[in-house]
């Protein structure tokens, strides 16, 4: 069971973050529409059933989706922004305030990145404000929201040693080829996941004669919710 408690602070770097821009919150005050919508069971009308090929459940009742899902915390957008791409493919952003909410990766800053051919190549900086702080040997994951693929952009990963850097993390963004449209401040922009600095190496082993068996079995023991009843720890996030 998890009973230490690790702080991550967001810094405002000027007071019109902290007074004007959204905060992050956790994940979990962000859990997306569809996966509220989802069903736990699929046919019997809804309800718990063991078939032919096991329990009726959804992926609703899968831990490990909820679990990506609501790690860490959520940075949103701060301010509506326009986008408009034009005749030659090339997208711009505006919005209304007088702080800037974007600027623009150089073309020498980003050429040769590979970019998913669904999104434009020109590269976009979100400029939220924040400065993020975790413990020593402690860095963040910097993601798209993991619940959120459908969002007519795509935030670039990396990952951040967060208890050293002291300065911005402007995440960088490309937007969906062809998008026109507004999107609302408060849209999820990207999810930052804490994680503990650690070496690692690999080796390669023979699982003993029946031992997936019996992991199995003591799994199909329960019909609901196994992995989560008998083998997830709860995560955090405050």
């Amino acid at each position: 069971m998890f009973t230490k408690k690790n702080k991550i602070v967001f810094k405002a770097q000027d007071k019109h973050v902290m007074e004007v821009r959204t905060k992050p919150v956790p994940a979990t005050q962000l859990v997306p529409q569809w996966w509220k919508d989802l069903p736990p069971y699929f046919g019997n009308n809804g309800k718990f059933q063991l078939t032919d090929q096991g329990p009726n459940t959804t992926v609703k009742k899968c831990a490990p989706s909820l679990d990506a899902i609501t790690s860490g915390y959520i940075v949103t957008l701060w301010a509506d922004i326009q986008v408009e791409t034009n005749s030659f493919e090339i997208p711009t952003a505006k919005w209304n305030t007088q702080k800037p909410v974007f600027s623009i990766w150089t073309q020498e800053q980003s050429s040769g990145f590979e970019i998913d051919e669904n999104y434009n190549p020109l590269v976009f900086k979100y400029l939220h404000g924040w400065t993020i702080k975790t413990p020593p040997g402690y860095s963040c994951l910097i993601t798209h929201p993991i619940g959120y693929q459908n969002l007519p952009f795509k935030a670039i990963s990396g990952v951040v040693d967060t208890d050293k850097l002291n300065t911005d993390i402007n995440t960088p963004i490309v937007f969906k080829k062809g998008f026109n449209g507004v999107i609302e401040k408060g849209t999820p922009m990207f999810q930052v996941i804490p994680i503990k600095r650690e070496n690692w190496e690999s080796e390669f082993e023979l699982q003993e004669e029946q031992e997936l068996f019996f992991n199995q079995e003591k799994l199909a023991s329960t019909y609901i919710s196994s992995y989560a009843r008998n083998l997830r720890e709860k995560k955090n996030y405050k």
